[in-house]
């Protein structure tokens, strides 16, 4: 009987102390799940707002940085002309060409012409092709 009423007496205690540990590690995740998501935006922002981005070239692919935008025609970072795309994953590609967003499957053929403007969600690899 004894033991009941100590264990009466101080259990509360520790369900209490057990739920605001369980509060305080809720909020302290919710805090670096919102600074990181902070950050990634801010990234994007900055990324979007470059100005004149260089393709990096990987064997056959000019390889454009994601959410950057690429000016095509003379004089620009991309000749017009007929691409063939690559994505890292294989999988489908969202592209905004002109304005307008397009989604493309990897390996499938674009066209591009004097004075678009191409900007990908994600790194893409180009291939000029001859028509």
């Amino acid at each position: 009987m004894l033991i009941a009423a100590a264990f009466v007496e101080w259990f509360p205690w520790v369900l209490l102390a057990i739920a605001l540990a369980a509060l305080v590690a809720l909020a302290v995740r919710f805090v670096f799940m919102y600074r990181n998501m902070k950050c990634e935006k801010l990234e994007k922002i900055a990324a979007s707002r470059e100005e004149n981005p260089t393709l990096r070239i990987d064997g056959e692919y000019f390889v454009m940085k994601a959410l950057s935008l690429y000016n095509v025609g003379t004089g620009k970072q991309l000749a017009a002309g007929k691409y063939l795309l690559k994505t890292q994953d294989g999988g489908d590609i969202s592209l905004q060409i002109n304005g307008v967003i397009v989604d493309y499957a990897d390996g499938e053929a674009i066209f591009l012409k004097e004075g678009d403007t191409v900007r990908a969600e994600k790194d893409v690899g180009l291939k000029p092709e001859e028509e």
